[in-house]
């Protein structure tokens, strides 16, 4: 009679995120090539000075109001500024569309980077949503994380602002736990929104891209190029931490070089002319 032997089960590999989406062919980028990145992003901001100026104070206005407005409330200042990192990919989309007219050699139109959601309003739109219901977690979850370590922290010394949130930290025993426990959560929120919006704008700008393969090229990137993604990612947030640390007024300069070296990084990251896969 015959006999049935059972095999042991074996687990097959995970599948990549090319096997599960389409994406965009990426290429393999060393970490010395962020420094051209900078270079040509600047280069970008000097050939289009006024047009990409325009923008960075829109933003400082923009962190300014909300510092002014937030200044009562630490719990909410903090997260309305360190969730600025979380939507910028998306704000930055006019600075994108100067850098890619600029890039195929077009006369500069500002209007037409004013109305750069209209080369792809689904999937932008799309991507503003998403980017959307992160901020929406992120900004209740560090507000309560600051409201679970600090008590009354509005009247301390009748500060407001940082002052009261240094205070706080300094006066607090367990300051160094809240520290870790807000970099934490922090730094997992960035990275979901770095990790899926390195390359995403540019895609759908420029290739009018669904938004499912725009971030899953954006993934794809940053498992090819781990090592130059994590550096980038913290060139980014040390460029606008300056900005931001500044009283918003030194992202008048820092938004306009990100997003342009951003859309070079793209360029490097992402073959030229290329189909999905």
């Amino acid at each position: 009679m015959e006999q049935f032997v059972s095999k042991p089960a074996t687990a097959s590999p995970a599948p990549e995120v090319s096997d599960l989406f389409k994406t965009y062919p990426v290429q393999t980028v060393e970490p010395a090539a962020i420094k051209e990145w900078l270079k040509k992003g600047w280069a970008d901001l000097q050939a289009n000075p006024l047009a990409s100026l325009f923008y960075g104070v829109i933003f400082a206005i923009v962190g300014i109001i909300l510092s002014v407005f937030s200044a009562a409330n630490p719990a909410f200042m903090v997260a309305f500024t360190s969730g600025f990192f979380l939507v910028g990919p998306f704000l930055a989309l006019g600075l994108y569309m100067l850098s890619w007219q600029r890039d195929q050699g077009k006369k500069i139109d500002f209007g037409a980077s004013l109305m750069a959601i209209r080369h792809n309003a689904l999937g932008l739109g799309l991507y503003a949503l998403t980017l959307s219901f992160l901020m929406l977690l992120w900004v209740p979850a560090s507000a309560m994380m600051i409201a679970l370590f600090f008590n009354n922290i509005g009247s301390l010394s009748g500060m407001s602002g940082y002052a009261a949130l240094w205070e706080g930290l300094t006066q607090m025993n367990n300051g160094f736990l809240f520290t870790l426990s807000f970099i934490g959560v922090g730094l997992l929120f960035a990275l979901v929104a770095f990790a899926t919006g390195v390359v995403t704008v540019p895609i759908l700008i420029e290739r009018k891209a669904d938004i499912m393969t725009a971030i899953a090229t954006s993934l794809k990137v940053c498992m090819t190029n781990p090592k130059t993604m994590l550096l980038w990612a913290m060139t980014i947030t040390g460029i606008i931490g300056l900005g931001l640390v500044t009283f918003n007024l030194g992202l008048i300069l820092a938004m306009p070089l990100v997003a342009h070296a951003s859309w070079h990084a793209y360029r490097d990251l992402i073959t030229k002319n290329a189909s999905i896969r």
